[in-house]
């Protein structure tokens, strides 16, 4: 039981924390603005006490955040309210999907694809130009918009179109605007690339690993997957190189591949990666498969425990890890993203791992039929008939359309679903300051979007990435691996590009 006398005479020069027991000999305590520090069970005892006064711990927890002095109350807010900008803004992040059809058939694909002879689920550009419209009406003064499922190219036509319009838009209300193109690249040729290069859209793919295995999981009646996707991996990030079209680390741009990770992934992490290595790409995303949407058929075929995904998720960092230290400056995506909150003050502001998250006032998702969801993944529920969290339809005037969108239930549901703040044990995690709950997770595993911490299956494989990720920290070897990721080599921290 806490005693309330000793909870009285803590030093008011402590301050607020969050830990756990992080081993046998350690804790680790947290605190709002996402500083850490690890304390043995002494320097434990006399931290709460308040019994810390000098020394080089002292000086650590002083400069952590965790003891008051003269600056606390200002820095705190400052840095809190830095950590959280993003809620001054509308939605950034804007998903277009300019059609249903796709050219593949791949296992894992949460809702039905149209045929490629399916046209009428095409958008057309009366509805292009409505959305764009309503996008150049939102709030935020940075706008990306992402070309999405199912297959960008096949209306490639209405793709250009909202381009072209969308930088006319840009330039008359002083926007910055960018692009990103999800596409499988069976449908690219050196006219598109083109196109592609010269108004700067940035392109991402997905690409599964090796050969065996990415077509395996991604089905293409028309020929070779995976030929046809390295191929033009290669041809792109060559026209990045030989135009200098650099990123906002100074790198040479490179395709963005995203990996998704499927029961005949785990054995073979070692080919998946060497793959990407071989293609010199930076990054690797280690993605497991949502827990929703499949027959009880595709899950015995495809699906796996999160005991194994995370056995999966430490051998491939392991090894990473070992390429890093031999020659290479290889990544891995989401540990780079925890990596920035917890050794910067950078928060990379990625949509997927926010409070609240992304939903709504970070990303909305327009479907080819006028739809407006909350998310992409909303979107994709909406295809299996759900649409409990649509929210509103373009219309003719596009201040209406923005004012439902930001005004709608499911805004206000989603924010209150996602904050951790108010739900019971997330709140209470050493981990908050670095995580997120989903709640279309939530509602797919439960029925409940409203998540329940003891069954949360993400919030279980959250916490095993960050246990590895700090118990590797420790470990100063590891530890200068991963500020070489951030490019925090001589104590020197670059700007993180935000990632959308």
């Amino acid at each position: 039981m806490l005693d309330l006398e000793k909870i009285k005479k803590i030093d008011k020069n402590t301050w607020f924390f969050r830990f756990k027991k992080f081993d046998t000999d350690t804790y680790l305590i947290t605190n709002d603005i996402a500083k850490y520090s690890f304390l043995n069970k002494d320097e434990f005892a006399r931290f709460i006490a308040g019994w810390i006064t000098e020394g080089d711990k002292y000086d650590e927890l002083l400069e952590n955040w965790f003891i008051k002095n003269e600056e606390y109350e200002k820095m705190m807010t400052l840095k809190y309210a830095k950590k959280n900008e993003f809620l001054a803004f509308g939605p950034s992040l804007h998903i277009i999907v300019t059609t249903l059809r796709c050219n593949h058939k791949c296992q894992y694909c949460h809702a039905a694809v149209a045929p490629m002879t399916a046209k009428e689920m095409d958008m057309t550009k009366e509805t292009a130009k409505k959305v764009v419209d309503t996008i150049f009406y939102t709030s935020n003064p940075s706008l990306t918009i992402e070309f999405q499922w199912w297959e960008s190219l096949v209306n490639w036509d209405i793709v250009k179109y909202i381009v072209e319009y969308a930088e006319i838009k840009a330039q008359h209300l002083n926007k910055n605007l960018n692009f990103a193109l999800v596409s499988n690249l069976t449908l690219m040729d050196d006219e598109k690339l083109d196109y592609i290069i010269d108004h700067n859209i940035w392109v991402s793919t997905s690409l599964d690993g090796d050969e065996e295995t990415h077509n395996y999981n991604r089905t293409f009646k028309e020929g070779n997957s995976f030929k046809q996707v390295t191929y033009w991996i290669k041809r792109i990030n060559e026209k990045y190189k030989e135009k200098e079209i650099k990123d906002c680390w100074g790198e040479y741009k490179k395709v963005w591949a995203l990996l998704t990770v499927t029961k005949k992934t785990l054995d073979r992490y070692k080919e998946v990666i060497d793959t990407y290595v071989e293609l010199w790409l930076d990054w690797i995303f280690l993605r497991p498969l949502n827990p929703y949407g499949f027959a009880a058929a595709d899950l015995e075929k495809l699906g796996y425990s999160m005991e194994e995904f995370v056995e999966f998720y430490e051998k491939s960092m392991n090894y990473i890890i070992e390429l890093n230290k031999k020659w290479t400056n290889f990544r891995e995506a989401l540990s780079s993203i925890y990596l920035s909150k917890i050794l910067t003050d950078k928060d990379p502001n990625y949509l997927d791992e926010r409070s609240p998250c992304w939903a709504c006032i970070g990303q909305v998702a327009y479907n080819y039929d006028w739809k407006i969801y909350s998310c992409d993944e909303w979107r994709m529920l909406g295809r299996m008939w759900d649409d409990n969290f649509l929210m509103t339809e373009v219309k003719d005037n596009w201040e209406d359309t923005y004012k439902d969108m930001i005004d709608s239930e499911t805004t206000k549901t989603m924010v209150q679903a996602s904050t951790l703040d108010w739900l019971p044990w997330y709140n209470d995690s050493v981990y908050k300051p670095y995580v997120w709950v989903c709640p279309i997770h939530s509602y797919k595993s439960s029925w409940n979007i409203i998540p329940n911490y003891s069954k949360d299956h993400k919030r279980y494989l959250d916490e095993k990435v960050l246990d590895y990720l700090f118990k590797n920290i420790k470990l100063e070897e590891n530890k200068k691996v991963f500020k070489k990721w951030l490019w925090m080599e001589n104590n020197i921290v670059t700007s993180q590009c935000e990632t959308v």
